[in-house]
């Protein structure tokens, strides 16, 4: 845990000395969407290959559904917010 937050604390000043620059800021965005869609693959490997999620899958059906319909529903609502709010200057930017 301490790697993973010291990383982030190195990656804030840098980011702060990098963001004008247009170009890393491109490369870094897309860059971070990569490496999440890097995550989402590697998970739903390691969820196919767990014998125990797949051999419950039908009996927990309808449970991951409507867990996964809730997380997908929160996430577009908090996207919408940040969107909306904070990455628009909704809110004061001091």
């Amino acid at each position: 845990m301490l790697t993973e937050v010291g990383f982030i604390a190195l990656g804030i000043p840098l980011g702060l000395v990098l963001r004008k620059r247009e170009a890393v800021v491109k490369a870094v965005d897309k860059l971070t969407m990569w490496a999440i869609y890097t995550l989402l693959f590697l998970l739903g490997v390691s969820l196919g290959t767990d014998q125990n999620i797949v051999s419950q899958a039908a009996g927990i059906g309808a449970k991951a559904l409507l867990i996964s319909t809730g997380c997908v529903a929160g996430s577009a609502a908090a996207a919408w917010f940040l969107g909306r709010f904070i990455l628009r200057g909704g809110f004061d930017e001091r």
